[in-house]
C-alpha cells in the first residue's frame, strides 16, 4: 500500500502499468506463503503421529493418495483463500486509491501461472523432504536454507531455471502487446508445477502407513517419475532456449569476424517498398553502391537479417549469383575505385533478434532488472507484429554494406551516410513513423529523407498524434490510442508551449554549441519491452535514431514521469518559498515539463537506484549508479550528424563526440569528490599509468563504465591540450563550422587537421599520436596557494597565485578555475553575489607542464576569489581535482604580472625545519586491537579498491581509507576515517627528528563534507584525542574538529631530541557514532632554547 497507492509515496515505474499492482502483491504473497507453507507442510505428519484421534485415519480403508490429497488440498485451500483476499484488497486499492490503469485478467493470470506453481512446489519438496529424513527441525532448517538460497543466488543462475519464485523472469503485460515473455515464462512454471506434482506423489508412496494396495506403491513411484520427467523436460526447453541464443549469437559474431579484413563498399542510395503481412515482412531494395577504396574490389558485401530470406538479386533485371553465410551477402562481382553499381534485392521473412547487440556482454545482454526495481519487463530488440511494428539498423532489416557492430573491434566502425527512400504499403489505418518528410499515394507511404542518413527506423502502431511547431522544427508525440496520461496535467500551458520549448531548445543549443540539424522531432511511444544499450563506440542506444526518440510505454521507466506527483510537489515548493507569494499554475507545470525534458532528453547520464527496493526501503540503505541516458538526445546532434574517420586512430569520432557533447568542468561536479572514493573516472585514470588508450580499445576486460570515463578524460584532456594553445571559444566555434559544413558526412581527419593548421598553424599529429599511445601519466604536487590584493589605478583587483611541480617524465595539462565574488562552497562564505557569481565562472584556463619542471601559475582576478579548482585532468592525482577556499585575502601586492613562469624547487624540497608525515608515508601505520575480522578478510575481493566513498551516515567499525579534495597530501589526498570506539585502535605517525629543540606540532582535521546535510548532534562540539611523545613523556592532548575546522590545528609546542618523534591518535571520541579522522602530522622547529 505505501509503495503502490495515492496513501504513501510510491514511484511511477510500481504502478504505471496495470499489471504491476496484481504482480506485485502475488511477488510479496508469494514469498510468505511459501515460508509458512514450510511450517504447516513439514509438521503435519509429525502432529498425525503424536494425535490419538489420527489412529482411526492410520488403520481405516484409507488410501495413502487420499490422506496425502486431502492434507494437501486442505492446505492449498487457506492460501488460495488469503491469495484472493489479498487480491480484493489490492484490485480495491487499485481502483480507488492508485494512479495505476486497471485491468482484471493479470490478477488470475499470477495467482494461477505464478502463486500456485510455487505452492506446490514448496509443499510437494517439504514433504519428500520431512517423509525421507523424519525429522521436523532439520526439514525446516533445510527448506529455509533453500528459499534463502533461491532469493539471493538461484534467481540470477542459468537465467532463472531453478528460481521457483520466477523472481528474475519477465513477467509483465504490455498493454499494447500483452505478456511480454509469455511462452517461456509457462514453461518456466510449468517446470515446477509438474516438479511439486511429481514429489506430492512420491510422498504417497513414503507414508509411513501401510497402503491399502501394497503393489499401488510401485504404480504411485512410476508416476512420480513420468511426472518429474516431464518438469525436468520443461526445465531443459526453457533453459535450452538460452543455449540456442547462444549459439546464435556466437555464429554471427564469428561470421561479422569472418569478413572482417575485406573492404567494403559504400552505400549511396536505397528505395525501400516495405509491405507486411501478419508477421512477416516482404521487402524489395533498390540500392546504389560505391567502391570508395583505392584499389579494386573482387567481391561486394551486404548484411541482412538472417531470418530474412532473398527471392532475386538483380543488376538491370539479370540475376547475379550470390552467397549466403548467415547475416553476411557476398556478391562475386569487382568494382574499380570509385566505381558505382545499381542492384535490386527482393526478399522476405521474420526478423531474429538474436542478431542485435552482438557486442554486448552475455551479462548484460540476460540482465533483466531495471534499476531496483521487481519488475521485470523482458527484453525485445525488434517487433513485426500486426498490432505493432518496429525495425531499427540494428536488426539489419534492409541491406547495409558496412556492419552494425564489430565484435572483434568495437570502435572500429564506420559510418555510411546513405540518401534513403522509404515507401510503405498498408491495408490498414494503423500510423506510419519513419525518417523524412511522408506524403500519401494510393495505400503507400512514402518518406523522403532531404538529408544522408546513417540509417533509418520504422515504426507501425495504432497511434494519437500530437504536434507543435517550434523554431522552424515540427515536434511530434505519438502515444498508444488511451495512454493519454500527461495532458489532463497540463491545462493551462496550450498556449505559451511553443515559446517555452524554443526557450529549452535555444538554451541546450547555446550549451552545446550547435543546432538541431533535423526538420522533425518525433517521441513515440513503444511497449514496454522495448530496449537497447548505450554502447561506448556508438555514443548513443538505438532507442534514439535520427529525427527519433522511442519511449517506454506510459513512460514507465523514465525519471520525473509522475507528472501529478511532480506537480504538487513543484506547487508546494512555491507554497513554501520564504518570498512568499507561490507559483502560478502556468509556471508549475512549465517546471515540470523542463524538469522531464532535462532529465530524460537532455542529460548524457541518469541516475539509477541500485539492489532491490523492498530491501532497501526495510534496511533504510540505498546506492544507486550514474548510467549512461538511452534517451539522450545529443546524438541527433553529432553522432548522427556526421563522422571523422581515422584508420590509424579509430576512435577518434567517438571522442571527439563525447568531448564537445560535453560543457566546461562545472564545481559542482568536482565537489561531489570530496567524499568520494575511487569512482569510474579514477579507475580509467589508474589504468592509463601502465597502458595506453590503444591498448584500452582493444581491452575486452575493460568495464563499459570505466572505458566511457576513459573516453571522457582523454576528451576533456585533447580539448584543454588545445585550449592550452586557443581560446576555448576559438577552438568550439572551429569544431562548429567544420562539421556544418560536412554535415551528414564522412569526412577524414587528415580534412580535419588540414584545416585546423590552415587556421591556426597548429597540427593536430604533432599531439594526437602520443596522445593515443603513451602509456604513462604526470602527477603535479601543488604548493603555496595564496591570494593577494593589488591596486591598479583607482581598482582593486586580486591576483590568486601558486606553484606546481611535475616529479615524472611525462608532461600533463592542468586546468585552473577561480571562482570570483564570495562563492558557495565548499565550506566558503557567500560574498555579495552569491550564487550569482558561481554561475558567472569564468572558463578555465589550461597549462602545459612539462616534465621534471617547476612552474608559478599567477592569475588575474576582478573580484576577490573564493575558490580555486585545479583539475589534473589525466594524472595519478587522487582525486584529479585540487581546491582551495579562500576565506579572506589580507596581503598585498605591487605585482601584477601574470601567465605561467619557471620556479625553483625550493617549496618542494625537503625542510628538516618543518616535517610532514601523511597518512600515505612510510610513518604512518594503523593499530588495530580488534582481530575479529579474519573472515572478512579472508572473503575480501583481491580487486576491492583501497579508497572507499566516505559513509557519514554509517562509519565504518575499522579504519578505512577514503580521498576527498579536502584531506592533505602531495599528490595522494587521503584520509582514514572510523566510526568512534573504545580507544583501544589508533594511528601513529613517526619521524626521525634531526635538528633537536622545540618544535610546535600540527595535525590536519577535515571538516566532514556536506555539514548542510547534518548528522544527528552534529551541531556539538566534537573531539579527537592524540597523544603526543616529546622528551619530557607523554601528554594527551584533545582537538575540537568538525564545523569550520578544516586544516592544521596545533596541539602546542614540545621539546625533541634528535631521533624518533611519535604522535599517536586514539580511536576514542567525545560522542558515539563519531568519525574519527586520521590525516597529516607536522613538526615545525621553533627555537633550541629548552
Amino acid at each position: 500500500m505505501g509503495t503502490q497507492s495515492n496513501l504513501g509515496w510510491f514511484e511511477w515505474v510500481m504502478v504505471a502499468m496495470p499489471s504491476s499492482i496484481p504482480f506485485v502483491n502475488i511477488y510479496l504473497f508469494n514469498i510468505a506463503q511459501s515460508v509458512i507453507a514450510i511450517f504447516l507442510a513439514g509438521s503435519f505428519l509429525k502432529r498425525d503421529k503424536k494425535l490419538d484421534t489420527a489412529e482411526v485415519i492410520y488403520v481405516r480403508p484409507m488410501s495413502n493418495a487420499d490422506y496425502i490429497i486431502g492434507k494437501t488440498w486442505g492446505i492449498m485451500k487457506v492460501f488460495v483463500s488469503l491469495n484472493m483476499i489479498a487480491l480484493l484488497i489490492a484490485g480495491f486499492i487499485h481502483l480507488f486509491a492508485s494512479a495505476s490503469p486497471f485491468a482484471l485478467f493479470p490478477y488470475f493470470f499470477y495467482l494461477f501461472t505464478l502463486s500456485i506453481p510455487s505452492l506446490i512446489f514448496v509443499l510437494g519438496l517439504s514433504f519428500v523432504i520431512m517423509s525421507f529424513i523424519r525429522n521436523q527441525a532439520v526439514t525446516f532448517v533445510i527448506m529455509l536454507g533453500f528459499i534463502g538460497v533461491t532469493l539471493s543466488y538461484l534467481g540470477d543462475a542459468e537465467h532463472g531455471t531453478f528460481d521457483f519464485f520466477a523472481l528474475t523472469v519477465p513477467n509483465m503485460f504490455s498493454d499494447v502487446l500483452g505478456h511480454t515473455n509469455l511462452f517461456p515464462y509457462l514453461v518456466q512454471r510449468l517446470t515446477f508445477l509438474f516438479l511439486g506434482m511429481g514429489l506430492l506423489t512420491f510422498t504417497i508412496a513414503m507414508v509411513n502407513r501401510l497402503p491399502l494396495h501394497p503393489k499401488k506403491n510401485i504404480l504411485l513411484n512410476a508416476l512420480g517419475c513420468m511426472i518429474l520427467i516431464i518438469g525436468i523436460s520443461c526445465g531443459f526447453i526453457y533453459f535450452n532456449r538460452f543455449n540456442h541464443i547462444d549459439n546464435q549469437r556466437k555464429l554471427y559474431s564469428e561470421r561479422y569476424k569472418k569478413y572482417n579484413n575485406i573492404d567494403k563498399v559504400h552505400l549511396i542510395d536505397q528505395e525501400i517498398v516495405f509491405s507486411q503481412n501478419d508477421k512477416k515482412i516482404s521487402v524489395n531494395s533498390h540500392i546504389k553502391i560505391q567502391n570508395r577504396n583505392h584499389q579494386e574490389v573482387d567481391k561486394i558485401m551486404f548484411y541482412l537479417n538472417p531470418s530474412l530470406q532473398i527471392e532475386k538479386l538483380t543488376r538491370q533485371g539479370e540475376d547475379i549469383p550470390y552467397k549466403r553465410d548467415a547475416q553476411v551477402i557476398i556478391v562475386e562481382h569487382k568494382l574499380r575505385p570509385y566505381e558505382s553499381l545499381e542492384l535490386d534485392i527482393t526478399y522476405n521473412g521474420s526478423i531474429d533478434e538474436n542478431i542485435c547487440y552482438l557486442d554486448i556482454t552475455d551479462e548484460e545482454y540476460y540482465d533483466t532488472q531495471t534499476g531496483s526495481s521487481i519488475l521485470r519487463f523482458g527484453k525485445r530488440y525488434a517487433f513485426v507484429q500486426d498490432k505493432f511494428t518496429l525495425l531499427t539498423p540494428e536488426c539489419l532489416w534492409y541491406p547495409s554494406t558496412f556492419p552494425p557492430v564489430n565484435p572483434e573491434a568495437p570502435y572500429n566502425i564506420r559510418k555510411n551516410f546513405s540518401n534513403y527512400t522509404l515507401k510503405v504499403i498498408h491495408s490498414n489505418d494503423r500510423t506510419i513513423l519513419s525518417q523524412g518528410q511522408p506524403s500519401q499515394s494510393g495505400d503507400t507511404t512514402i518518406f523522403r529523407n532531404k538529408e544522408q542518413l546513417p540509417g533509418i527506423s520504422l515504426a507501425i502502431g495504432d497511434y494519437e498524434k500530437k504536434s507543435i511547431l517550434v523554431d522552424s522544427v515540427q515536434i511530434e508525440l505519438y502515444n498508444f490510442k488511451g495512454h493519454d496520461f500527461y495532458s489532463e496535467v497540463f491545462p493551462n500551458i496550450s498556449d505559451t508551449l511553443s515559446g517555452f520549448l524554443q526557450d529549452v531548445k535555444s538554451e541546450y543549443e547555446l550549451r552545446k554549441g550547435r543546432k538541431y540539424p533535423y526538420q522533425k522531432f518525433i517521441m513515440a511511444e513503444t511497449p514496454i519491452s522495448y530496449t537497447g544499450y548505450v554502447r561506448n563506440w556508438k555514443g548513443n542506444s538505438e532507442q534514439t535514431q535520427p529525427e527519433m526518440v522511442f519511449l517506454p510505454e506510459f513512460a514507465t521507466t523514465l525519471p520525473s514521469s509522475n507528472f501529478k506527483f511532480a506537480k504538487e510537489r513543484i506547487a508546494d515548493w512555491g507554497r513554501n518559498d520564504p518570498r512568499g507569494g507561490g507559483m502560478e499554475e502556468i509556471d508549475v507545470e512549465m517546471n515540470v515539463i523542463r524538469d522531464f525534458a532535462r532529465r530524460v532528453l537532455l542529460s548524457e547520464e541518469t541516475f539509477q537506484e541500485d539492489g532491490n527496493t523492498f530491501v532497501n526501503m526495510f534496511s533504510g540503505e540505498w546506492s544507486g549508479t550514474s548510467k549512461l541516458n538511452k534517451y539522450d538526445l545529443s546524438s541527433m546532434y553529432f553522432n548522427y550528424a556526421g563522422s571523422i574517420y581515422s584508420q590509424n586512430f579509430p576512435i577518434i569520432d567517438i571522442v571527439m563526440n563525447t568531448m564537445l557533447k560535453q560543457e566546461e568542468s562545472t564545481q559542482g561536479r568536482h565537489f561531489f569528490r570530496m567524499f568520494n572514493g575511487m569512482g569510474d573516472d579514477q579507475r580509467a585514470a589508474a589504468y592509463l599509468n601502465g597502458k595506453s588508450f590503444e591498448q584500452a580499445v582493444l581491452d575486452n576486460t575493460l568495464s563499459t563504465e570505466v572505458f566511457y570515463e576513459m573516453m571522457k578524460l582523454k576528451g576533456v584532456y585533447l580539448r584543454n591540450y588545445i585550449n592550452s594553445r586557443l581560446s576555448s571559444n576559438e577552438f568550439k566555434e572551429f569544431m562548429a563550422e567544420f562539421m556544418k559544413k560536412y554535415q551528414f558526412q564522412e569526412v577524414n581527419f587528415t580534412r580535419l587537421n588540414s584545416e585546423f593548421i590552415r587556421k591556426f598553424h597548429f597540427n593536430l599529429m604533432d599531439f594526437i599520436p602520443n596522445w593515443y599511445t603513451i602509456n604513462s601519466t604526470p602527477r603535479f604536487i601543488v604548493k603555496g596557494v595564496d591570494a593577494d590584493q593589488v591596486e591598479i589605478g583607482d581598482y582593486t583587483k586580486y591576483i590568486v597565485k601558486f606553484q606546481v611541480y611535475n616529479p615524472t617524465n611525462v608532461e600533463g595539462v592542468i586546468s585552473v578555475n577561480v571562482e570570483e565574488g564570495g562563492g558557495m562552497f565548499p565550506g566558503g562564505p557567500r560574498g555579495r553575489r552569491g550564487r550569482a557569481a558561481q554561475m558567472e565562472s569564468k572558463p578555465a584556463k589550461n597549462y602545459i607542464i612539462e616534465p621534471q619542471k617547476y612552474k608559478e601559475i599567477r592569475i588575474l582576478c576582478d573580484e576577490r576569489p573564493s575558490n580555486l579548482t585545479i583539475n589534473t585532468n589525466i594524472s595519478q592525482n587522487l582525486p584529479s581535482t585540487i581546491m582551495q577556499n579562500f576565506a579572506k585575502v589580507t596581503t598585498t601586492t605591487t605585482d601584477t604580472v601574470t601567465g605561467i613562469f619557471d620556479s625553483n624547487a625550493a617549496l618542494f624540497t625537503f625542510n628538516p625545519k618543518e616535517i610532514t608525515v601523511d597518512n600515505e608515508d612510510p610513518g604512518f601505520r594503523i593499530i588495530e586491537s580488534n582481530q575479529k575480522n579474519k573472515l572478512q578478510s579472508f572473503f575480501k575481493k583481491e580487486s576491492e579498491d583501497k579508497y572507499k566513498n566516505l559513509n557519514f551516515w554509517m562509519p565504518p567499525s575499522k579504519w578505512t581509507a577514503t580521498i576527498g579534495v579536502n584531506y592533505y597530501g602531495d599528490y595522494i589526498n587521503s584520509a582514514v576515517y572510523k566510526k568512534s570506539g573504545s580507544g583501544s585502535n589508533k594511528t601513529e605517525w613517526t619521524t626521525q627528528i634531526q635538528i633537536p629543540g622545540f618544535y610546535e606540532v600540527f595535525v590536519y582535521t577535515s571538516e566532514l563534507p556536506m555539514m548542510g546535510w547534518r548528522r544527528r548532534g552534529s551541531e556539538e562540539k566534537k573531539m579527537q584525542y592524540y597523544t603526543v611523545k616529546h622528551d619530557d613523556g607523554e601528554e594527551e592532548i584533545s582537538v575540537e574538529t568538525g564545523r569550520g575546522r578544516q586544516g592544521w590545528m596545533t596541539l602546542g609546542s614540545f621539546y625533541f631530541s634528535a631521533g624518533e618523534a611519535k604522535i599517536t591518535l586514539s580511536d576514542k571520541g567525545s560522542e558515539s557514532n563519531q568519525i574519527i579522522f586520521a590525516d597529516a602530522v607536522k613538526w615545525v622547529y621553533t627555537n633550541n632554547n629548552k
